[in-house]
């Protein structure tokens, strides 16, 4: 983890990547798992579903 914050405040430094930029990226990553978790979850509720309703 320190590794991690110690690279992104290096791209930051010396490649001078903007905040916004990076904190833009990472939000949309958050969302777009956030999106594949619910799906699966849905997914999920979904065939327990259809296992029940065909016992």
């Amino acid at each position: 983890m320190v590794a991690c914050f110690l690279f992104l405040l290096m791209a930051v430094k010396v490649y001078k990547v903007p905040i916004n930029e990076m904190t833009g990226n990472l939000l949309s990553l958050i969302f777009g798992l956030v999106f594949i978790i619910a799906a699966a979850a849905l997914l999920g509720r979904l065939i327990v579903a259809l296992r029940q309703r065909f016992k």
